[in-house]
């Protein structure tokens, strides 16, 4: 369970860091209730998803 919610801190670090970073990366991801449990349930690598998704479409 700690590794769980570990992970999930991570992957809202991330989507903190994506969002910090989107004036510089030209890569904005809004906060909504699909990227906050994307980003809390799969992690680093849903915070990913989303930042792929968003380039390619």
């Amino acid at each position: 369970m700690k590794r769980f919610v570990l992970w999930g801190l991570l992957g809202l670090a991330a989507l903190g860091a994506v969002r910090a970073t989107g004036a510089w990366t030209g890569v904005d991801l809004p906060v909504t209730p699909l990227s906050l449990g994307a980003g809390f349930l799969l992690g680093v690598p849903g915070t990913t998803l989303l930042v792929l998704l968003k380039l390619l479409l």
